[in-house]
Formats: structure tokens, C-alpha cells, sequence
């Protein structure tokens, strides 16, 4: 061949080669621009905070975060996967009218196939039984286990399938993990139905992850129901509003506040519930989350609690993870709280999975959000928040047996972090929306 046939060729292949690389950081560029990560983050202050003990504190929840006050019992409270699963299975099989269920992930194995169990046992009952799906976290479940549940009369509904005339839409999921019986008790936590939860060898697990999950029975249960029916609809469901649907309960005594936040990029209510919350504090904010990746508002409000004087710890995961990733780029982020002199400790035996806001010793927040991007403004979120003294104390003696099992770091150890670990943190915060 000719030499200038061949280098024609090359030359050709090379612009093919630099035009599919152009084309490729083009649509790269655009998928993150029309994603918003390009866009300016506001910042803002919240002065004279008042305490969480004053009547007003409530009130001021409620309108900042659009959070609904209503009333309930906490009626239980496990820890562990072993409790967890437990307690959700003999609720499941004593359900005498319906079981509604509505979770971010699932995996196969032991967990899923006696939730399966359970629910076609009572379906087979005559009992109804509503599952709501994330799509995206379900996606290792095969289609057989849905078609099972399905021929046994269960009704299964898969929260945001993709859709092509809509793809950036997938990145906004369903976290929340709810369990609804007979319209009488809910159960609402942050585990999975997933063998992960017994502890992950691959991940070096040496215990089963740090976990709760919390009841209540009341009118709180009619308002979460009516949560699960809103993305119910969405999924193309059927909404029956039957008397037995929603039912309106007397109010009882405990004022439960539960704050839904729903996908935007914009605007959160889960922060602004976080931050009217730690700014309410003079005692403690005591933080438990896996995923800890919090923007520059969050960062600042607790530094600016811990320059008044208050305890402020983070319990977050340490090596044994199921996202690394997520973990370098939160380390990217302890300096300045490092040298506020907050606490950020690191859980040794396994996953660290609990998600909790306790202040002072009058109020606590729990459910499915984390102190990141995702749970600010991706996800479907649920989390109630009360006063209830039974539950800050139990809430407060797991946090403290749970940071006797971690290490809190030092501002020394972290500056000396393996300069690997800070290359992958910064690519971390760059993509964390996708985290």
C-alpha cells in the first residue's frame, strides 16, 4: 500500500477517533449541565434560632420544612438485622386487613425469600398487599420473585421505571422504607430487604450493620399511608380512598412532625428540617449517617453551634463501606469541622447504616434521609421527628455504644490521609449529586 494511502487512513482514523471523543465530553458536559451541577449553590443564614424547648421551636419546623404535625404512640424500637426482620415478619404474618410496603432496595437471598413468604402467606389470606418498588434499587431481583408475588395476588408497583423521553428523571429514586399494617402501625427505618444487613464479607464486615427501625400506631399511621398512596398514583397505581384507606383518628397526646422530602434541585426540606434543628440546639446535635456528604450551609450551622459551646458529634461509616466513593469524598469535607473541634467518628465492626438527628434532650429525627446531596435533592425521603423522652433515650444510648465501637479521627490523621484517598475524595464531591 501506498504510503500516502496509509497515512490518509491514519489521519482519517484519528479524526474519527478525536470527533468521538469530543462528541463523548460534549454529551458528558450537557448531561451535567442539564443536571444542575453547574449551578451556583445558594447560600443563606438563619439567626435567633429558638430552643427546641420553647413552644414556637414546633411551629417554626412546621413551616420551614412543610413538615405535617400530627399525633401517634412509639410503640417499639429494635436494633440489628436480626430484630428488624423479625419485627417486620411477625407484623406481616398478624396482618388481618392490609400490608403496604414501600423500599429503595431489595437484593435475592434469605431476607427477600421469607419477606416473599410471609406476604403471599397472608395474601392467600385474603389480606391486600401493596408493594412499591425502586426500580433502580431492586434491579438485582430477578423477574420470577415479582411474578411469584404477583400470581399470589399481591399487587407490586415499580417506582420510576426509566423512560427514554425522560432519562435524566431515573437519577431521582424512592429511599424511603416504610411498612404499613392493617392502617394501625407503621414501622419506618432505613434497612433494606437484603442479607447485606446481617453483615457483607466482601466488605469486611465482622457484625451485622449498625441499624434501627422505630414504630408507631395513631393517627401518624393515616398520614404516612397517605404518603404511600401519593407515589402509589404516580407508579400508575389504583387509589381507592375508602373509609379504611385513611381513616381520621382523635389526636393523641405525642406530637410526631413528619417532613416528606420530594425530588428537586432547587429547594430541600430535609436540610432546612436539619438546620432549624441545629441552630434550635444548646446541649448536643448528635449526627448518625453512612453517607455524610453535607454542603456548605449544613457545615457551617454546625460550626456555628459548636463555637456557642454545643457537643457536636458525627457517626458516620468507616473502611467497611458499601460505598467508597461516597466515603473519600465525605473525608474531603472534615477539615474545617476537624478544626472546629467537632467529632466525627468513624464505625469499626461493620456498614454503619443508622440515619438520626438527636438535639439537646428534646428532640430527635429519624427515617431514610442522610445528610448529602441525594437525600437533599434526588430522593423521595421520610423522616418523623418528636419529642418523645423513650425514644431520645434509647436513641441516645445507641449513639453512644455505637461511637464506643468507632474511631473519631484527629485533625492530624486526617491530614495525613494517603494522597490517593484526596484524589478520589475530589472526584467524589464533583459527581456527588450522583453518589
Amino acid at each position: 500500500m501506498p504510503t500516502e494511502k496509509r497515512s490518509s487512513k491514519k489521519l482519517q482514523l484519528a479524526k474519527w477517533l478525536g470527533g468521538g471523543v469530543l462528541v463523548f465530553l460534549i454529551g458528558g458536559l450537557g448531561f451535567l449541565y442539564l443536571r444542575g451541577f453547574f449551578r451556583q449553590e445558594v447560600e443563606y443564614k438563619i439567626t435567633n434560632a429558638p430552643s427546641v424547648e420553647e413552644p414556637r421551636f414546633p411551629l417554626l419546623v412546621v413551616s420551614l420544612s412543610n413538615a405535617l404535625t400530627t399525633s401517634g404512640r412509639f410503640t417499639d424500637f429494635w436494633t440489628g438485622a436480626d430484630a428488624i426482620y423479625a419485627a417486620r415478619l411477625d407484623a406481616i404474618r398478624n396482618a388481618k386487613r392490609t400490608i403496604r410496603f414501600e423500599t429503595y432496595y431489595m437484593t435475592p437471598g434469605r431476607r427477600a425469600d421469607e419477606f416473599a413468604q410471609a406476604l403471599i402467606e397472608r395474601s392467600q389470606a385474603g389480606v391486600q398487599v401493596q408493594l412499591l418498588i425502586d426500580n433502580f434499587g431492586t434491579g438485582s431481583i430477578p423477574n420470577e420473585y415479582w411474578q411469584r408475588l404477583r400470581q399470589a395476588g399481591i399487587e407490586v408497583r415499580l417506582f420510576r421505571n426509566f423512560d427514554w423521553r425522560a432519562p435524566l428523571e431515573y437519577n431521582s429514586r424512592t429511599h424511603r422504607k416504610l411498612l404499613l399494617i392493617d392502617g394501625e402501625r407503621v414501622f419506618i427505618g432505613g434497612a433494606g430487604v437484603s442479607d447485606s444487613w446481617d453483615g457483607d464479607p466482601e466488605i469486611g464486615d465482622r457484625a451485622p450493620w449498625l441499624e434501627f427501625e422505630v414504630s408507631y400506631s395513631g393517627p401518624i399511621v393515616s398520614i404516612l399511608e397517605g404518603n404511600f398512596i401519593q407515589n402509589w398514583a404516580y407508579a400508575g397505581g389504583t387509589v381507592d380512598l375508602a373509609q379504611q384507606v385513611v381513616q381520621a383518628l382523635p389526636e393523641e397526646e405525642t406530637k410526631l412532625y413528619v417532613t416528606n422530602d420530594t425530588s428537586t434541585l432547587s429547594e430541600s426540606t430535609i436540610r432546612m428540617l436539619f438546620q432549624v434543628s441545629f441552630l434550635a440546639a444548646r446541649q448536643r446535635i448528635w449526627i448518625g449517617s453512612p453517607y455524610f456528604v453535607p454542603d456548605s450551609n449544613t457545615r457551617n450551622v454546625l460550626i456555628q453551634a459548636k463555637n456557642k459551646g454545643v457537643d457536636v458529634r458525627i457517626l458516620t461509616m468507616g473502611q467497611k463501606n458499601d460505598k467508597p466513593i461516597v466515603r473519600f469524598a465525605s473525608r474531603e469535607l472534615y477539615g474545617e469541622l476537624l478544626a472546629a473541634g467537632i467529632q466525627v467518628c468513624e464505625y469499626q465492626p461493620s456498614m454503619m447504616h443508622a440515619k438520626l438527628a438527636l438535639i439537646d434532650d428534646d428532640w430527635v429525627s429519624t427515617g431514610s434521609a442522610n445528610f448529602d446531596p441525594r437525600s437533599y435533592h434526588h430522593n423521595d425521603e421520610l423522616n418523623v421527628s418528636t419529642r418523645n423522652p423513650q425514644l431520645i433515650s434509647k436513641i441516645g444510648s445507641l449513639f453512644e455504644q455505637a461511637q464506643a465501637e468507632s474511631q473519631c479521627l484527629s485533625q492530624q490523621e486526617w491530614e495525613n490521609r494517603p494522597l490517593t484517598e484526596k484524589i478520589l475524595g475530589r472526584v467524589g464531591l464533583i459527581v456527588k449529586p450522583l453518589l
